[in-house]
């Protein structure tokens, strides 16, 4: 049987508990795909995960391996699956427990996103879980519509950075916080004012909004509350725990629930396909680079994406 590399853990841990593992290659299952994986992105999540600070929301069978979110081409199919997908073109978001920092993955056919030539892998992968988290927050809980004005924290990000972006496309006046030094660079990618956090507070400049996206959680979560109309929505996709306090308000607090969606990372790839939105892609580094790629984003205050080639 043939055997792949994987970038797996097999304890809670820094980064140094990461290892590139032989495993045996995947084989699809009825309705599912194999994919050949050329490039994987790199989310918070994926070091939050490996550090044990999801083991609450997100229980993992050891070894684990690393990574929600990828692009490839499909190179093999179970019973039940037209044969005609092997060498389509694809992008995913898997499921939770999967991992797709690995040579080869197998998944539901149905999660495996077609994508166009005009898209390439590494921007391809760096699609699925930013813009599926973003698209919750702004999309699905928010109903985002022209006319609106939306506040999103942690503009520059990879989630932020697409927020904006959808935001934009929807219509929505966006205003977006960041570091001073990605001020222009979120003013880039669409929004009409970025307020600096290390140097004002965005409560003290902004009032009457209809839409929160709050990616911070903790005393941010807590600050956004001044700067809502009545009956405004704050859409978490949290980092830190925060205090609902909707009803003290008169506004309403909801989670983003952040899934495999087909549907929706299809509408994203459209988007991505036609210019209407771009995945930031600020690095491109070697699958054996894996180590430091998760410490750099333990560390925080990355900008956009960074994606591991992996072919």
């Amino acid at each position: 049987m043939t055997n792949i590399t994987a970038i797996q853990f097999a304890a809670y841990g820094g980064p140094e508990v990461l290892d590139a593992r032989r495993i045996a290659a995947p084989q699809p299952a009825v309705g599912e795909v194999v994919i050949d994986v050329h490039a994987a992105s790199m989310n918070p999540v994926d070091w939050k995960v490996r550090a044990g600070l999801m083991a609450k929301y997100f229980p993992v069978t050891f070894p684990m391996t690393s990574g929600r979110d990828g692009a490839g081409v499909i190179s093999a199919v179970g019973e039940g699956v037209d044969a005609r997908r092997i060498g389509e073109r694809v992008c995913f978001l898997v499921s939770r427990g999967v991992g797709s920092w690995a040579e080869q993955i197998a998944l539901p056919a149905a999660l495996a996103v077609a994508i166009t030539d005009t898209l390439s892998f590494t921007e391809a992968a760096a699609l699925p879980l930013g813009g599926l988290s973003a698209w919750a927050a702004l999309v699905t809980e928010a109903q985002v519509s022209a006319g609106m004005r939306v506040l999103i924290h942690a503009a520059a990000g990879g989630v932020g950075s697409i927020a904006v972006q959808i935001a934009r496309d929807h219509g929505a006046q966006v205003i977006g916080t960041c570091s001073q030094r990605n001020v222009d660079f979120v003013r880039a990618l669409g929004a009409e004012e970025a307020i600096a956090y290390d140097s004002e507070a965005f409560e003290d400049k902004l009032s009457g909004l209809d839409v929160v996206i709050d990616t911070v959680g903790g005393d941010v979560h807590r600050r956004c509350y001044k700067v809502l109309r009545k009956g405004g929505v704050i859409a978490c996709l949290s980092a830190e725990p925060y205090e609902d306090r909707g009803a003290e308000y008169g506004v309403r607090v909801a989670m983003a629930k952040v899934m495999p969606d087909a549907a929706a990372l299809a509408q994203l790839v459209a988007l991505a396909a036609a210019g209407r939105i771009k995945p930031m892609v600020e690095r491109i580094v070697p699958l054996a680079d894996f180590a430091l790629v998760h410490a750099e984003s333990e560390r925080g205050h990355t900008r956009g994406k960074t994606v591991l080639t992996i072919r």
